[in-house]
């Protein structure tokens, strides 16, 4: 008869310890040159992929039109930047210094906007106006003309004021006029001086206040030309990376550049937010998070194994040993795979925890053999024949478990599969051939030689409930049935925000975002042939119960001229005989300044008692404005502000400069025909017009696009809207688009691979064992220990989520292994005991150790990987009890019923390498 898998892996496995016996400086040699290699590599070509989009593979229908979209569309992974505050002006200082700094750096930044107004929109923007707010500012132009007169004079702040002053002087209650346009300028004139007394107070180069307000058109329609929520308290600066090879330079610069300017502008709550900082600092969190919890778990294990085995050697030996495992495994990924993402960064400590069992276990059955009375080489030989194909199996089913991941549609589960398998196999290299090098010598050795085996306390414990075997099964269901009591509580949660760091700031800024916004931040991505399909498509959309609002350029670009191009030609007719005086270019005399300004103090104070009867609010208006003289006179003369001619040099030319080029915009405004795909500014056009001409909606959800249910329903009315015969026409994608799918993908391939796992394991526990109710009885742990952690996560309020839900696989193959080594000693030993043996020992101590290991990431700031952690620790240690309890009772029950027996099996032999075959049988 020919000798089964079991028996050849035996006699490999003698002989490879033989061989390492003869020869331990070649395998010491060949180890350490290779370490050499695949640490040298890993550090030159491995990369870190923090894209969220390139774990899923590019043959899924969803996410071809997503790399359809961004390859017509490249620049829409916007940089957000958050400003926050209850002042609005100072938001709007923030964000004009942030955004002039931004176009400053072209080489890292393309495409930034932070406001609407007539410079940045070209020769056509008024054509983007309604009308009602054409006309308004035809009004605005037409009441405001004698204080824009007084602008077309002045050169420089010093002259302003004095023409200020002059109006004051020569105004008369009669001149309705001119009295008229005086009140009107009081807000524009404070303003002014408002802006200056910042410059002078602020470093950095100051912003103009601003024309929008300077001519009354209000805070409503100021915040309108700026990117704001929640009122104005929240304004957005949004720019572009010039590439996607610059997306982590730009946002570390873009940091930089916020820190500056909130030097410049303090007081204000500013932060970074958008889907690729997300994605790139969700990556470094969790490449912080995982180095941590690697080191973490490597101190773990190692104190577990040194306080279980109550010395220092060996367990160092097997760290070492497990280090050269890791290095091999980053080297086979950097070759295979070249890159790192947000899954697959956490393999380290999960190799930690189960690779170790390795050399835990070969180690303790080596300390058995030597205290049996074996020299070291015999031992060795006979730890690695007699626990060996255990070690061996026990290492395909776990990494059997993590290639089954391979079979599902999911790249990012594909490339962990890839991994973490090939990684466990790699680990057993230096376990079977560098680690038995290193045992053979060590004064360990000759004091365990001296050691007569004693009956340990977990032996005492273990004969207590083997000795009432119905007792611990009764107590086990009883434990089963309470957890299926907690079974509804433990859900899957769809939302990855959830997962991220929780005090992230591009997560908090996100969350602020969507609690202050009436509408998501994030939109659905409609794509069609021309404005007018996309003006269709916007018809069909526009009134959905799911969507805020959808911004596209098709009803510009569609629309009838004609009534705009007849207000743009009286607007330029209103502001054709405005011509302004050169602009001074020099620093500010300040004690000129100082002088015109102390007289219009005094103007102020002679209006002031003219109003206090007749006009209070007129009253209030100008003290108003002589507190702030007042303020501003004491700042730039003040013996801090030295450098007051040069700040406010910069301020008069930026609002100088304002305002001419705005109205030098507006006399170039084109009224002779509408809108065409040329005249869109870069910044829209790259954003609305794709690289071959299609044209892009973007869709805005009214809901928080991060819930899985608000998805499901935003997604399902744009599809039965638009495409109700599912034929993929026209194009709908975007980022709701690719949550929804995405987390829906990873817990249907993660659940696909639990189910191939479950059959590739019994395959290979079947082909160990050669029978089919050593199969059942392996698994027995993992069904109980799978029912207990449900159970746990339940009471304790754990939820699955995508990245904790690897456990679903990883639980079959870790609690099977146990399984595998009870078995093994049991049938070696002819009776169910196995915590008086050194496999219990080993599958206690390996079970903790592996607890350790996943255990570490709970210190994680990352949501997904500290969840990950707890669900881990809870199910390894769950398949651990019921392996180490429940198993060993049950096969002990049926025995003593005579409802099963251990026999040898014919065919096999003892030798020195190998006791004799046993089976399971039932009676």
């Amino acid at each position: 008869m020919n000798p089964g898998p079991a028996r050849l892996a035996e006699q490999l496995l003698a002989r490879v310890g033989a061989a390492v016996c003869r020869r331990p400086r070649f395998f010491l040699a060949a180890h350490a040159v290779l370490f050499v290699a695949c640490l040298a590599y890993t550090i030159l070509y491995l990369e870190f992929d923090p894209s969220r989009n390139n774990l899923v593979g590019a043959n899924k229908r969803y996410h071809q039109n997503f790399l359809a979209f961004k390859r017509e569309f490249p620049f829409q992974d916007d940089l957000v930047v958050v400003v926050e505050s209850e002042d609005s002006r100072k938001n709007r200082e923030f964000v004009e210094r942030l955004g002039a700094k931004l176009e400053r750096e072209s080489g890292v930044f393309t495409n930034v906007f932070y406001k609407g107004d007539l410079k940045l929109m070209g020769a056509k923007a008024l054509q983007f106006v309604p009308e009602p707010e054409l006309k308004a500012l035809l009004e605005t132009l037409r009441t405001t003309r004698p204080f824009i007169k007084q602008f077309t004079v002045a050169s420089n702040l010093v002259s302003l004021f004095e023409l200020v002053n002059t109006q004051f002087r020569t105004a008369k209650r009669t001149e309705h006029e001119s009295t008229d346009s005086l009140v009107r300028a009081l807000p524009a004139v404070a303003r002014i001086v408002q802006a200056a007394a910042d410059a002078v107070r602020r470093p950095g180069i100051p912003p103009s206040p601003g024309v929008n307000a300077l001519f009354g058109a209000g805070p409503e329609a100021e915040r309108e030309a700026y990117i704001t929520f929640a009122d104005g308290r929240l304004y957005l600066v949004v720019a572009h990376a010039v590439s996607e090879q610059m997306s982590e330079a730009a946002v570390t610069r873009l940091r930089e550049l916020v820190e500056e300017t909130q030097r410049e502008v303090p007081g204000l709550n500013v932060g970074l937010t958008g889907e690729p900082v997300l994605e790139l600092d969700e990556m470094r969190q969790s490449r912080k998070d995982t180095t941590a919890a690697g080191l973490l778990a490597l101190l773990l294990c190692a104190l577990i194994f040194v306080c279980g085995y109550n010395e220092t050697g060996r367990p160092i030996k097997v760290t070492i040993c497990l280090g050269v495992g890791l290095v091999y495994t980053l080297g086979f990924t950097t070759l295979a795979i070249g890159h790192l993402n947000i899954l697959t960064v956490t393999f380290v400590p999960i190799l930690i925890g189960l690779a170790i069992d390795f050399g835990i276990h070969l180690v303790t059955r080596y300390e058995e053999e030597l205290r049996s009375g074996c020299i070291e080489s015999d031992a060795l030989r006979r730890a690695m024949a007699r626990t060996g194909p255990g070690i061996v199996t026990g290492a395909l089913t776990t990494a059997g478990a993590f290639f089954a991941m391979v079979l599902t549609d999911f790249k990012g589960i594909q490339e962990m599969g890839v991994i973490c398998g090939c990684g466990l196999l790699l680990c057993l290299l230096p376990m079977f051939t560098l680690l038995p090098v290193l045992l053979l010598r060590g004064r360990q050795n000759i004091l365990d030689k001296g050691l007569a085996a004693e009956l340990p306390a977990r032996a005492r414990l273990e004969q207590w409930w083997l000795a009432k075997p119905g007792m611990t099964v009764c107590i086990t269901l009883a434990a089963c049935a309470a957890a299926l009591t907690q079974l509804g509580k433990a859900r899957f949660d769809y939302n990855l925000l959830n997962m991220q760091s929780k005090d992230l700031p591009a997560v908090v800024f996100e969350r602020k975002l969507i609690e202050s916004a009436s509408k998501s931040v994030l939109f659905a991505a409609v794509l069609a042939d021309s404005d007018a399909e996309a003006l269709a498509f916007e018809e069909k959309l526009k009134n959905l119960p799911a969507v805020s609002s959808i911004e596209s350029l098709g009803r510009f670009m569609a629309q009838d001229p004609g009534p705009k191009l007849e207000l743009i030609k009286a607007i330029k007719a209103e502001i054709a005989d405005l011509d302004f005086a050169p602009l001074d270019t020099n620093v500010v005399n300040v004690p000129e300044l100082s002088r015109t300004l102390w007289s219009l103090q005094g103007y102020l104070g002679l209006a002031i008692e003219e109003a206090a009867a007749q006009a209070p609010e007129i009253a209030e208006q100008l003290s108003s404005l002589r507190d702030a003289i007042v303020r501003f006179r004491a700042q730039m003369l003040a013996e801090a502000h030295k450098d007051a001619p040069e700040k406010l040099g910069a301020y008069q030319r930026a609002l100088f400069a304002d305002l001419h080029e705005t109205f030098s915009a507006l006399k170039l405004q084109d009224d002779t025909c509408g809108l065409t795909t040329a005249d869109l500014p870069e910044v829209l056009r790259n954003r609305f017009v794709g690289v071959t001409g299609k044209r892009l909606l973007q869709v805005y959800p009214k809901k928080d696009i991060w819930q899985r249910a608000n998805q499901h329903e935003f997604i399902m009315q744009l599809r039965e809207a638009l495409d109700p015969q599912n034929t993929n026409k026209p194009i709908i994608t975007g980022t709701p688009v690719q949550l929804y799918e995405y987390t829906g993908l990873l817990k249907r391939s993660y659940e696909q691979a639990a189910a191939y796992a479950f059959v590739v394991i019994a395959v290979l526990v079947f082909i160990h064992f050669r029978s089919v109710l050593p199969v059942g009885l392996a698994l027995t742990p993992v069904f109980i220990g799978g029912i207990w952690l449900v159970g746990l996560m339940g009471a304790l309020g754990l939820q699955f989520n995508p990245a904790n839900i690897m456990t679903l696989p990883l639980i079959v193959g870790i609690g099977v292994t146990n399984g595998i080594h009870i078995l093994n000693r049991i049938m070696e030993e002819t009776r169910p005991t196995i915590l008086s043996k050194s496999t219990g020992k080993a599958v206690l101590v390996s079970g903790l150790t592996t607890i350790a290991g996943f255990g570490s990431l709970v210190i994680a700031e990352h949501q997904g990987i500290a969840s990950l952690g707890w669900v881990m620790a809870l199910g390894v240690g769950s398949c651990m009890v019921a392996g180490l309890t429940f198993l060993p009772a049950m096969l002990a029950l049926l025995l003593r019923r005579g409802l099963l027996k251990i026999q040898p099996s014919a065919g096999l032999t003892s030798s020195d390498t190998g006791s004799g075959g046993t089976d399971l049988k039932p009676s």
